[in-house]
């Protein structure tokens, strides 16, 4: 400022027009000031230094802002311990329900056939031919019919394939069908023959119980008369010679399988009609259709006969109903039942259950209400068994709402709407699904709608 006074003193003064035609103009002097005025000066560094007020003080502001955004952000131990700190415990409640209850034990099934029989030909009997003579077998079956589709439930003395022009059929018996049956023998496979044959009508007694002779080789005629068949007859030294004489009537091995019960189902069928036989041309499931179920071993004891059981099939769309009959022994995987052989002419195998994918299990035996849709062949299936129901609506509360005191009694405990609690003493009965049934005991009060305390 002295600077800007001894530089002004300095410069030289002008007194007027006068002071010399050759003088540069100088600048325009500011409104409201006279050039060369000490004012003026004075005026440009009083706004110099308010500039620099300003600046300052707004670098302080922003500096304090800083400090208090920091100071923010920076917590001491208490105030982030108070900041984690847990909130106040409060009640967590349930409504009180009014429903029925079912407890369900949910498990995996096997549909199959009680036990299959497979037919395999091995040769051709030689057969009566219409006009008096015999028909020639033969050691070389060609399959020439079939009269059955899979599926179908065939009675007894029905015919279902044909091979050579010879018939294959059932007959009910639980002896195998394991020789030919020839007149002059005598035996238990005769004896069920026979009451095969009665059970048809065909028979009516006059041979000794077991012994193939004369009434039961006119009920062989009449049987294969049904059939529509020309008669099977022996040949004496031409083939079949080892009993009676030539063109006495008999039963190939060949053309009978015995099953224990029938109707019988077909399961299966030789692939084409022309073909020699090679091997089975029928396949039979006897006994019907049979469910086995696989229970975890930890339900042992809860699932128990004449249970309610709903069997769906996800890949049919089907449902059934059943009943359980039997809750077996643990099965360890590798368990297996024995199977069976039917004689030359028939091979049985046991349906047995699937190991269950190798986990232990209990078997549970069902017996369907109604009959079988053929269809569940072979399904895998879920089983719904129902352990426990209640006879209609009841009070239900969240299993965590029971409370068991010291005396083994059993309560609820009620959070009223002003705040207050009391405890209901309750009796418990069917639990599923996380809900229990609950009953006041005496005099106390509980209805559907109350709030009761299952946590906090």
């Amino acid at each position: 400022m002295a600077d800007l006074m001894k530089r002004a003193d300095a410069a030289p003064h002008r007194t007027g027009p006068e002071s010399g035609p050759e003088a540069e103009p100088g600048p325009e002097p500011e409104p409201g000031t006279v050039p060369g005025d000490d004012r003026t000066v004075r005026a440009s560094a009083l706004a110099r230094r308010r500039r620099g007020v300003l600046a300052v003080a707004s670098a302080a502001a922003l500096l304090s802002l800083g400090g208090l955004g920091g100071a923010m952000l920076v917590k001491s131990p208490a105030q982030a311990a108070a900041d984690t700190r847990a909130p106040e415990a409060g009640l967590i409640t349930a409504s009180v329900g009014s429903e029925r209850l079912a407890r369900t034990v949910v498990l995996r099934g096997d549909v199959t056939s009680g036990a299959t029989l497979s037919v395999t030909p091995t040769e051709v009997a030689n057969s009566r031919a219409l006009g008096g003579g015999i028909n020639p077998g033969g050691s070389s079956p060609v399959l020439t019919r079939k009269l059955v589709h899979v599926g179908d439930a065939v009675r007894a003395a029905k015919p279902l394939v044909e091979f050579s022009g010879r018939p294959v059929y059932v007959l009910p018996g639980r002896i195998p069908a394991y020789r030919d049956m020839l007149p002059g023998e005598s035996g238990d496979d005769i004896a069920q023959l026979q009451g095969a044959l009665a059970g048809l009508g065909l028979y009516r007694g006059g041979d000794r119980h077991g012994c193939f002779g004369t009434a039961t080789g006119k009920a062989v005629v009449a049987l294969y008369h049904r059939l529509g068949y020309p008669v099977p007859v022996t040949a004496g030294s031409a083939g079949k010679g080892r009993g009676g004489t030539t063109g006495d009537p008999f039963v190939p091995s060949s053309e009978l399988a015995f099953v224990s019960s029938v109707p019988v189902r077909v399961v299966g069928l030789a692939a084409s009609v022309g073909d020699k036989v090679s091997g089975p041309v029928v396949s039979l499931a006897t006994g019907g259709l049979k469910l086995t179920g696989y229970l975890d071993p930890s339900y042992q004891g809860l699932v128990k006969g004449g249970m309610k059981v709903r069997i769906t099939s996800e890949a049919l769309g089907l449902t059934a109903a059943a009943r359980v009959s039997s809750v077996g022994e643990l099965v360890t995987p590798g368990d297996r039942a024995g199977s069976r052989t039917s004689g030359a002419s028939a091979q049985a195998e046991d349906g047995n259950p699937p190991a269950n994918g190798g986990i232990p299990y209990l078997p549970v035996q069902v017996t369907r209400v109604g009959t079988w849709d053929n269809r569940l062949d072979g399904q895998n299936v879920r089983m719904t068994i129902t352990a426990a129901t209640t006879a209609g609506a009841v009070l239900t509360v969240p299993e965590a709402a029971i409370n068991a005191g010291a005396d083994t009694r059993t309560s609820v405990t009620v959070a009223a709407p002003d705040g207050s609690q009391h405890r209901v003493p309750v009796t418990v009965g069917v639990s599923a699904d996380g809900k229990v049934q609950v009953t006041p005991v005496g005099t106390a009060r509980l209805q559907a709608g109350d709030r009761v305390v299952v946590g906090q």
